[in-house]
């Protein structure tokens, strides 16, 4: 059967609500559908670009893919979940640190091994954020030496965050770290799953428009 033939069946099916938001493609030669990657988790981490307030934490609960399929066309983004970021710092010099906290929707997910990129749209309006940096791109590690080695990376500070595209992941620089409490939370599961790697014809993903990203 064509990919073009799979692909229209798999878009019939989540129309109907038969495969559900995460599914990125049904096969009709028999194979289960496939499965999502998933990353989970929360840490407190050491940010290497402010020494005076290093402290970030990273709630992340994604699932999903990097891409799905729609009438034989690949379309990227197929992924859900939020991930939720405090900076503990102070409103003033001087003054006592306090929680300053963001929202990331997500979109985009791959996983390989323990790493993950996740990529999505911040939500946190009241920080003034220009539209052309509100496309996020975040890296977590899940360290095999146990989850006080986890890492992760986001595309902002030690990264220029305008105009970053969806999946452009940074390395993960920044370390898990107990918090400003002396508390180490559970860290990060990085949980892959085979990617759909497409054979015959299909249509490429539409390039990006622009870089602002609207009000996604």
């Amino acid at each position: 059967m064509s990919q073009r033939k799979i692909a229209v069946a798999a878009a019939a099916l989540v129309a109907g609500g038969a495969l559900g938001g995460g599914t990125a493609m049904a096969q009709e030669s028999g194979r289960p559908a496939l499965k999502e990657s998933h990353v989970t988790g929360d840490a407190w981490l050491k940010y290497p670009g402010d020494p005076q307030t290093p402290y970030r934490r990273f709630i992340v609960d994604a699932h999903g893919g990097p891409w799905k399929f729609v009438d034989g066309k690949m379309v990227m983004g197929d992924a859900r979940g939020m991930v939720r970021f405090d900076h503990f710092a102070p409103d003033a010099p001087g003054g006592p640190s306090t929680h300053h906290w963001g929202t990331i929707k997500v979109d985009y997910l791959m996983a390989s091994g323990p790493v993950a990129v996740v990529s999505g749209i911040r939500q946190d309006d009241e920080h003034g954020i220009p539209p052309n940096q509100k496309r996020a791109n975040l890296t977590f590690y899940q360290s095999p030496r146990g989850h006080r080695y986890d890492r992760m990376g986001f595309s902002w500070g030690l990264v220029y965050p305008q105009c970053q595209q969806m999946g452009g992941g940074p390395a993960p620089f920044s370390p898990a770290s107990a918090g400003p409490d002396g508390r180490w939370l559970k860290g990060y599961t990085v949980k892959a799953a085979p990617m759909d790697i497409p054979t015959g014809q299909f249509q490429p993903p539409d390039n990006p428009p622009d870089c602002s990203f609207g009000d996604e």
